[in-house]
């Protein structure tokens, strides 16, 4: 931003060429910080997606909710704004447009297809909204398959359930934070996950990647002195 201002300075003859020419020279400062968030590990995805059970429709909707997130990294305004017409049943995808006006595919993970499957028998396959707000009753519960989930109350949920899955601080972020580290412990590289999380820059791709984070705190867990 200096840089900026001293060259449109300079092209108004407001600063000299010397002096241009010695701001422009200059070096940008690098640091490095601690990555942000942090990604669940197996056994913590586990507890999220268990802790969701109690029988109730809410229950099979909040699971189906987070296992998306984990397992297709979405955010929260994708898994919210997603319709039944953007789920392909026969390759277990998503289709949409995300932020940024990107249309993407997204595959859901094997393991988490069934946490689908029974969202959907109690969701039903009428047209409208995938995750839709339940409307609670003495006898029944009412989908409201028209209308939204917000982005606050995807963390509201995610607040509840933290709490019985005992994972301490959590954020929406960090599943797909999880999502990103699964990816690459699997295998794929920057740019394959580029594409699944719908970035515009590899280099933002790579700032996901808790791997050698949870790599280190595991070793130092271990010690012995």
């Amino acid at each position: 931003m200096f840089k900026g201002v001293a060259k449109e300075a300079w092209s108004n003859d407001l600063l000299p060429q010397s002096a241009y020419l010695k701001i422009s020279s200059l070096k940008s400062l690098k640091f490095e910080r601690l990555p942000k968030g942090r990604s669940l590990d197996l056994e913590e995805g586990r507890r999220l997606l268990e802790s969701c059970f109690n029988g109730t429709t809410k229950g099979f909707r909040d699971r189906a909710i987070f296992a998306v997130m984990m397992g297709c990294g979405l955010r929260r305004a994708e898994v919210v704004s997603l319709k039944l017409a953007n789920w392909n049943c026969i390759d277990r995808s998503f289709s949409f447009i995300g932020k940024g006006n990107k249309e993407r595919r997204v595959y859901l993970p094997k393991n988490l297809d069934k946490y689908i499957d029974e969202w959907l028998i109690k969701r039903g396959l009428g047209a409208g909204t995938f995750f839709p707000p339940i409307c609670q009753g003495k006898n029944t519960d009412k989908l409201k398959l028209d209308k939204e989930l917000t982005s606050t109350s995807i963390y509201r949920l995610l607040m509840n359930q933290a709490d019985f899955a005992d994972l301490g601080k959590i954020r929406p972020h960090d599943l797909r934070r999880t999502f990103a580290t699964r990816m690459l412990e699997a295998g794929s590289d920057l740019f394959i996950l580029q594409k699944a999380m719908g970035h515009s820059s590899v280099a933002t791709t790579a700032r996901y990647d808790y791997r050698n984070e949870q790599s280190r705190r595991k070793v130092c867990k271990e010690l012995t002195f």
